[in-house]
C-alpha cells in the first residue's frame, strides 16, 4: 500500500496531491518541506488501476480538538459531541464529520473534525479514478508528542490533551498565546522545539521562555525535519478519519470461476457422501450385533436358569469343557439342532432342561432334565432323532414330583 500527501484547496475546490518522496528534480530549491502538488485527476490518470494507497491529509482541512465531557459514558459520545462542538464550529454540525480518536483519563477525548462535503468529494473522485482509499491519516497525529516541529511555512504544534494543529508560521506566537490563556493556571511540563535551523529554533525558544514563562515549564531544541518524525509515526498503528459513512469497502473484481473448483466440488460431495454411508454401514453393523449378544444371553440364560452372566464367551466356553480349548464346531450345531426340538411347544411344557454339558473327547452333548413321565423323555428323545442326532437315555429315576433324566445326544454317523 503506498503512501502519498493530500490537501483540500477551498479557493479552486480540488484535491491535490503529492509524492510522500519526492524525486530530487521535483523538489524546490527551498528544500524538501516544499513539495510540488499536482492536481488529483492528473496525479490519479497516471495510477494503476485498483491500486491502494492512505493518505496523509493536511492540517489545513481538519480540526482537533480535546473535549472534557463529565459523565458521558463511550456508549453516549457520538450523541454527545455534536453539542459540544457546535459552539466552536462556523458552520452548522450538521455538515462536519466528526471522528473521536484518543481518550486520555476518563473523561477527555481528542476529536477530528472536518467538512462533510470535502470528504464526499475525495471518495468520489478516488472511485471515478478506481483508487482504493484505504486510511486517511490526519497530518499532525504524526508529530511527536509534546513538540513543536517547523514544517516549510508552517509549525505543527502536537501537545496532549491541549493542542493538535498545523499553524502559519505568521500565526504562531498569537495561537500558543490563546493555548496559554485557555490553560489558565496549567502547566505544559516539557516542550521541544524541532528545527532544521538551529538558530531559529534558539529564537523561537526565547519567545517561548519570555512570553509564557508560566505556562511551558521546560524547552529543549533539537535538530530535525517532520520527514524522519513522519516515517516513524507511519510503522506505528495511525489514526484513521475514514469511520462511519466513509469507511472504505473492498471493490470486487470479477474474474473468471476457476477450472478445479467443479472437480472440488464433486470430490467434496463425494467424499461427504461416502463418510455418510459408512457410519450408516456401521451404525446397522454396531445394531446386529448388539442383537446377537442380546439373543446369546438369552439362550444363556434359557439353558442355565439362575446363573448370573458376567463375561458371556468365558462361560459358554467353561459350560462347554471346563475352560479348555473345544471344537466349537460340533458343539455349535448339536447345541443348535437340541434347541430346535426343544423350542417345540409341544415338548416345552413337558420337558425342561436343568443343565448342559459337553463330551470333548466322546464329541457329545450331555443334558440333564426333568420331565412328568418317562413317555415324555421318550418323546423328546424321538423328536431329537427326527433332527437328524444320535440320542441315548443315560439314566431315568422316578422321583415324587415327576421323571429326572439324563440323555447322550450325538451327531449322526
Amino acid at each position: 500500500m503506498k503512501t502519498v500527501n493530500i490537501r483540500w484547496n477551498v479557493e479552486l475546490e480540488t484535491w491535490f496531491v503529492a509524492e510522500f518522496e519526492q524525486p530530487l528534480e521535483l523538489q524546490s530549491e527551498q528544500g524538501p518541506e516544499h513539495i510540488q502538488w499536482l492536481p488529483f485527476d492528473e496525479w490519479a490518470s497516471e495510477q494503476a488501476d485498483l491500486s491502494a494507497f492512505r493518505f496523509i491529509l493536511s492540517g489545513e482541512n481538519y480540526i482537533c480538538r480535546w473535549l472534557t465531557l463529565p459523565g458521558v459514558q463511550p456508549r453516549h459520545l457520538n450523541k454527545a459531541l455534536p453539542f459540544a462542538l457546535e459552539e466552536s464550529l462556523i458552520e452548522d454540525i450538521r455538515q462536519y464529520h466528526i471522528v473521536p480518536a484518543t481518550k486520555a483519563g476518563k473523561f477527555t477525548h481528542q476529536i477530528y473534525c472536518g467538512k462533510a462535503d470535502t470528504f464526499e468529494r475525495l471518495m468520489e473522485a478516488c472511485a471515478l479514478h478506481h483508487i482504493q482509499l484505504r486510511q486517511l491519516i490526519p497530518e499532525t497525529s504524526l508529530t511527536p508528542t509534546n513538540c513543536l516541529l517547523h514544517y516549510g511555512e508552517y509549525w505543527l504544534i502536537n501537545i496532549p490533551k491541549v493542542a493538535e494543529a498545523k499553524i502559519h508560521q505568521s500565526a504562531l506566537i498569537a495561537y500558543l498565546d490563546a493555548i496559554c490563556t485557555d490553560l489558565g493556571d496549567g502547566i505544559v511540563e516539557s516542550l521541544i522545539i524541532i528545527d532544521k535551523n538551529l538558530d531559529s529554533a534558539n529564537l523561537l525558544k526565547m519567545q517561548v521562555e519570555s512570553s509564557f514563562s508560566d505556562t511551558f515549564k521546560a524547552i529543549e531544541v533539537q535538530h530535525g525535519g517532520f520527514e524522519q518524525a513522519r516515517k516513524k509515526a507511519l510503522d506505528k498503528d495511525c489514526k484513521d478519519l475514514l469511520t462511519a459513512q466513509f469507511r472504505p469497502t473492498e471493490i470486487k473484481i470479477d474474474k473468471p470461476a476457476l477450472w478445479w473448483k467443479p472437480i472440488a466440488i464433486l470430490a467434496a460431495c463425494w467424499a461427504l457422501f461416502s463418510f455418510t454411508q459408512t457410519v450408516m454401514e456401521n451404525k446397522q453393523l454396531i445394531e446386529q450385533e448388539r442383537h446377537v449378544k442380546e439373543t446369546t444371553i438369552a439362550l444363556y440364560k434359557e439353558l442355565f436358569p439362575g446363573e448370573r452372566v458376567r463375561f458371556l464367551e468365558r462361560q459358554i466356553r467353561t459350560k462347554i469343557s471346563g475352560g479348555g480349548k473345544v471344537n466349537d464346531t460340533g458343539f455349535m450345531v448339536l447345541l443348535y439342532k437340541t434347541s430346535a426340538a426343544y423350542q417345540k411347544a409341544s415338548q416345552k411344557k413337558q420337558v425342561e432342561w436343568q443343565n448342559v454339558r459337553y463330551n470333548v473327547r466322546q464329541d457329545l452333548l450331555v443334558i440333564d432334565l426333568t420331565a412328568k413321565t418317562i413317555d415324555d423323555i421318550q418323546q423328546f428323545k424321538a423328536t431329537l432323532e427326527e433332527e437328524g442326532l444320535e440320542v441315548e437315555i443315560a439314566s431315568a429315576t422316578n422321583e415324587s414330583n415327576g421323571v429326572k433324566g439324563r440323555i447322550r445326544v450325538g451327531a449322526a454317523s
